[in-house]
């Protein structure tokens, strides 16, 4: 199988584009492309909101991808734009379906999850604040050893070093792609009675994600709606919370599919947004490089 060549960038803004979050995320893409190493060729962006045509099929037409990032935007999943019922078919068929590495920021963080039968709807508290818009750093613990390994704690010295943390990363990003939700479940079960499949493969996956695993997040949030918690059983995880934030982060127990409800890819002191996006670029690189998909 040919390895894809480019990332794919989903801008579903209403009124003009996010020209921060591109920046973001072509800096941090060029980090990475400075390695001679790096698989992927560029990013494809596409504005489905703003283009009279249908220009993520165009997209699907025009190149296969490695990596798709789809970002927030001021349209309301709600509101049901026409455009989104095209964009959500699109990423059922084209993306979930061939197990291409996604990931979706705010709005997209909602639309994922309304994919997949979740009530997305109104922050509690948004008639206390004069803006209906908020944005405030806050921790946010993560809660899901899948988001664990997306959120790792790489130093920017660690990727393609070869270092002890890269060679974690890789095997870790290589080994669980593959992973069943009882898989994961096996390994990180807090249940004592579980059966744990205990070989020394599985073991060192296990310790290798124990030890990237931040306590923390930190980043921006600026949002009118969310993710309400589902009551029963649901098919995605809930992969990060905090008070202000019951779903603040979501991921497919068995596809590499991941979102967030901040915006790792707006400036913040703390970095971790920045580490997000490049873990996931390094990811959707790793899977390339063996043709994972």
């Amino acid at each position: 199988m040919k390895r894809r060549l480019d990332l794919l960038l989903i801008d579903p803004a209403a009124t003009e584009p996010e020209t921060v979050a591109y920046n973001t995320v072509l800096r941090i893409f060029g980090e990475l492309a400075a390695y001679p190493a790096f698989s992927l060729r560029s990013i494809v962006i596409k504005c489905p909101a703003m283009s009279t045509d249908d220009p993520l099929s165009n997209a699907f037409i025009e190149s296969e991808y490695a990596g798709v990032i789809s970002l927030g935007s001021t349209a309301n999943v709600t509101e049901s734009p026409t455009w989104l019922s095209s964009m959500r078919s699109l990423m059922f068929e084209k993306v979930f379906a061939a197990r291409i590495p996604f990931f979706g920021i705010c709005f997209s963080h909602q639309m994922l999850a309304d994919m997949y039968s979740a009530k997305v709807d109104f922050i509690d508290n948004r008639h206390e604040i004069p803006t209906r818009l908020y944005q405030v750093p806050r921790p946010t613990r993560v809660t899901d050893p899948k988001m664990a390994l997306l959120a790792a704690d790489l130093k920017d010295d660690d990727y393609f070093s070869g270092s002890r943390n890269d060679r974690l990363f890789r095997e870790a990003a290589l080994e669980t792609n593959t992973w069943s939700k009882s898989d994961w479940q096996r390994l990180f079960s807090q249940d004592k009675s579980a059966t744990v499949v205990d070989t020394p493969k599985n073991d060192r996956i296990k310790n290798a994600i124990l030890k990237l695993w931040p306590d923390e997040f930190w980043s921006q949030t600026w949002h009118e709606q969310e993710v309400k918690k589902p009551h029963g059983p649901w098919s995605l995880n809930i992969a990060m919370t905090c008070p202000e934030c019951e779903v603040d982060a979501l991921v497919h127990p068995e596809l590499p599919i991941y979102s967030v409800q901040c915006h790792p890819e707006t400036p913040h002191h703390s970095k971790h947004g920045d580490r997000l996006i490049k873990n996931f670029l390094y990811m959707c690189h790793i899977l390339n490089t063996q043709n994972l998909y």
